[in-house]
Parts: structure tokens; C-alpha cells; sequence
């Protein structure tokens, strides 16, 4: 193991409510996180000072702008109006919470395109250095409600640092541990470049299941499978490797191994798709994808665009970060 690049020096990673081994080298070329129904920006090295002033000047920004209005196409004419919309003298921001000294909650009028009775619901919180935004619609008749559960979330979120795992409840995301009770709708995608430099890439997909989840089967998609290495420019020789079911993390999951040999570059895509369980947070539908190599470019050689190990070193790598992938302690 220790001499596989792709190993070297793993040390534990959080990720949602989950925990796997991962390189220390590697580096996350690319996040996004939903939570409850908000996807989450996220911004790092942020003051309280900086905070503070990007809220006061939000919420400047939504009491300054007025509200739109319709008419019928009749009462335009008849008013001699230009356009059946209008603003009207009424802020866009319906009300603010102050749920901590470092969080904010703003609730406000949609732009007046939609007929469903909506408003938007921002969601700011300061924790350490780290910056969230939660960002989603609400319907009218509950917002108080939405405001209640929004103020509940962002009271719960902590500052940890990246490779901090923590022992209590809670969701972790870049920079930030989302504590509290478990939701009834968790994402997280993060994708790694394992060895930056060369092409080697791994992902990691998971969202609360749901129960038509049930009828997916990664081994029947196989003739897609196949497509999307065409379509990616993966040509040349396909074989299997290994198609089949495992575990992972405590869930039944099913597996598909490819290696690729296009000239002298090899390439190996794996896959591995768990349809989770809708009942708990314990067991969500999981897509991990291991990439190692792939089509040579202006700026990657042959040499560089092939895979990194040989055939044994990537079916190590893979089972090893598969065995490694378990639900956090105290997660729950």
C-alpha cells in the first residue's frame, strides 16, 4: 500500500454524515451542498466586520427596492400604462431575523414573474471564518414557520477546520459543521484531484433517497456507461474488470470496474451507485466514480494523461477507499 501514490499518507475525511480515508495530497477541485432544501454558497476568511456590513447593506438594499404589481391588459389601456406591471410603494423585504449575533434571515417578495404565491428566503451565518449562505423559496402561508426552522439551522452551525472530525451530530461541509437534528433532505457532492498534475479524479454524490430509488440498477446502464467513455473521448480497447454487488458504508451498492487502453494510455473508470434507504439520513443514495487517466491533451501528454498505477494499484485503490467510506461516529 505504501507504495501506491494514490494512498499515500490517507488520513480521515468528513463528508456529509460520512468518513472516508483520503490522500493528504489530493485537493477538492469542486463542492456543492444542499441542505433542507437550500443550496449553500460558501465563502472562506471572512471578518465579522465584513459580515456585518454585507448584512446591513442587504438589508438596505431590499427596503430600498419596491415591490412589482399587475393589472389586466384592459386597466392598462385604460390607465394609459406602458406595461401590465408596475412597482408599488411596498419594500421587497417582508421581515428580518437576527437569530445569533452572527446570522441573519431575510424573507422577500419573488420578482413578480411567478403567479404561486412565494417569497425567497436567504439564510446568512458567520462561523469562524466561514461565510454561509442558504438560499431557497418558501411558500406564503409559512413563513413564520420557515423563519423558525432557517433561525434553528443557522444557530446550529459551528466553525470546523477541514480535516477536524467531530464527534458530535451534525452535517459537515467546507469549513463548517451543521449540527442539530438530522433534516429530511442532505447533499453533498465533492469531487478530488487525487495526484494534481495528472489525471486522476475521484467523486462522491449523495442525497437523501428516495423510494423510486429503488428501481435504479448501475448494471443496467451499462450500454450508457459505455456511451459516456465515448461521448468523453475515452476510446479503444473496453474491458470489464469487475461488475457486481458489495457493500459500502453498511449499504448494499453495485459496482462496474472499466479499464480502457487507447495507444499507450491506459485508463480506468469504476463506479458504484447505493440506492440508500428513504427512511434515514443513515443511508443515502451514494454515486462514487475513480478516475484514473484519460485523453491526452495540449497540456497533458500521453505520459502524463495515463493512469498514475497499473491495474492492481487502481483496484487497490478503489477498494481500499470504498472499505474506508463508513457513517461518522455521534453523526446522528
Amino acid at each position: 500500500m505504501m507504495n501506491n501514490p494514490l494512498l499515500a499518507n490517507s488520513r480521515p475525511w468528513c463528508i456529509g454524515r460520512f468518513v472516508f480515508d483520503r490522500p493528504a495530497a489530493s485537493e477538492i477541485s469542486s463542492e456543492r451542498y444542499g441542505f433542507w432544501g437550500d443550496e449553500i454558497e460558501i465563502r472562506r476568511n471572512v471578518s465579522f466586520q465584513t459580515f456585518d456590513h454585507e448584512m446591513r447593506k442587504r438589508e438596505e438594499t431590499l427596503r430600498r427596492e419596491k415591490r412589482e404589481s399587475s393589472i389586466s391588459y384592459q386597466e392598462m389601456k385604460e390607465r394609459g400604462l406602458e406595461s401590465m406591471r408596475f412597482k408599488v410603494n411596498v419594500p421587497m423585504l417582508e421581515q428580518v431575523a437576527s437569530p445569533t449575533q452572527n446570522s441573519r434571515v431575510f424573507l422577500f417578495t419573488m420578482d413578480g414573474k411567478r403567479p404561486d404565491p412565494f417569497f425567497k428566503q436567504e439564510g446568512y451565518v458567520l462561523a469562524g471564518g466561514t461565510m454561509l449562505a442558504m438560499k431557497s423559496t418558501v411558500p406564503k402561508r409559512i413563513i413564520q414557520s420557515a423563519i423558525a426552522g432557517l433561525s434553528e439551522v443557522l444557530r446550529d452551525v459551528t466553525y470546523r477546520d477541514d480535516w477536524t472530525v467531530p464527534t458530535e451530530p451534525g452535517f459537515c461541509i467546507d469549513g463548517a459543521l451543521i449540527g442539530g437534528r438530522s433534516r429530511d433532505s442532505e447533499r453533498v457532492t465533492q469531487s478530488f484531484a487525487l495526484l494534481p498534475g495528472r489525471y486522476a479524479g475521484l467523486l462522491i454524490r449523495m442525497r437523501d433517497a428516495v423510494e423510486s430509488d429503488k428501481k435504479l440498477s448501475l448494471r443496467q446502464t451499462l450500454p450508457d456507461l459505455r456511451g459516456n467513455l465515448n461521448n468523453k473521448g475515452f476510446s479503444g480497447n473496453v474491458r470489464f474488470l469487475r461488475d457486481g454487488k458489495r457493500q459500502v458504508a453498511g449499504m448494499e451498492a453495485e459496482e462496474v470496474l472499466f479499464s480502457i487502453t487507447d495507444g499507450t494510455i491506459q485508463i480506468y473508470q469504476f463506479y458504484l451507485m447505493a440506492q440508500g434507504d428513504p427512511e434515514t439520513v443513515a443511508q443515502p443514495h451514494t454515486e462514487i466514480r475513480l478516475t484514473l487517466g484519460g485523453p491526452s491533451t495540449h497540456s497533458l501528454t500521453p505520459e502524463l494523461a495515463t493512469s498514475p498505477v497499473d491495474e492492481a494499484g487502481a483496484i487497490q485503490m478503489w477498494d481500499t477507499l470504498l472499505n474506508s467510506m463508513r457513517l461518522r461516529p455521534g453523526a446522528l
